[in-house]
């Protein structure tokens, strides 16, 4: 009886190790299926974040300068520039200063305020070469003193400039015998510069664009019915103007003198 008690203990404990045994099995198996689903179920979403700014753009580059235009007067002997919209009186002494800043040629043709036609560059008591270089300063009008003396109807003289970096054909003389139309417009003082300073300045004088559709002086349809208008001016010091366009093609655009 002893024997079987101690037998049956023994099958006890045997049985207990065994359960023990199955628990801490059954419990490392929850852990590891514990485990397997964390690994399985995906990390949550990130945060959204913005989208990176696109980056900056280089501006456009300007416009290549093609040349600068300084008016000019003579009187007593010195030479002063001008603002390009100052209104002259008749019999005052002015001429152009011209800066190339590309190789081509320059045509240069003035309408009167009578409406005639005049080439003013190259001029021809001084060649008809009208070749301009890089760096080069030139004078309109193209003769040997290089003035020229405001008269006529007050009004505005209108002249054509026209660059290209090839030749072009020589405009026409015999288009400049008739007169072109005489434009009634006459020059007004901008009051406010007047107060200020006493100078009579209209601001529709100096250099313009010529707008598209615009039609063209008779002598210059032959040579510059397809030039670029596109055409910007940049003020600078002394009254001078910088011209901006593109130089690979014929460029045209006016510079209205204005005078009483």
């Amino acid at each position: 009886m002893n024997e079987v008690k101690a037998r049956s203990r023994g099958r006890r404990k045997t049985m207990h190790r065994r359960a023990s045994l199955t628990k801490r099995v059954f419990a490392g198996l929850l852990v590891a299926a514990a485990c397997a689903v964390a690994t399985a179920v995906p990390p949550p979403p990130l945060l959204a974040q913005t989208a990176p700014a696109p980056a900056k753009q280089p501006p456009a580059p300007a416009a290549p300068g093609v040349v600068e235009i300084t008016l000019e007067r003579q009187r007593e002997g010195k030479v002063e520039a001008m603002a390009p919209g100052h209104v002259f009186a008749k019999g005052d002494v002015v001429r152009l200063k011209v800066t190339s800043h590309y190789d081509g040629y320059l045509y240069v043709m003035d309408q009167g305020t009578s409406g005639r036609f005049a080439t003013v560059f190259p001029a021809m008591q001084t060649g008809s070469d009208n070749r301009v270089k890089m760096g080069m300063q030139y004078l309109v009008p193209a003769v040997e003193d290089g003035w020229f003396e405001v008269n006529g109807p007050a009004g505005f003289d209108v002249l054509y400039f026209l660059l290209s970096p090839a030749v072009l054909a020589t405009p026409v003389l015999s288009s400049f015998a008739a007169p072109g139309p005489i434009s009634s417009l006459k020059p007004r003082c901008n009051d406010e510069i007047f107060r200020a300073r006493g100078d009579c300045t209209d601001d529709t004088a100096g250099p313009a664009a010529v707008p598209l559709g615009q039609p063209l002086p008779a002598p210059l349809v032959p040579i510059a019915g397809s030039a670029s208008r596109d055409i910007t001016f940049t003020n600078k010091a002394n009254g001078t103007v910088g011209v901006q366009g593109e130089s690979t093609a014929p460029m045209l655009y006016t510079f209205r003198l204005a005078h009483l």
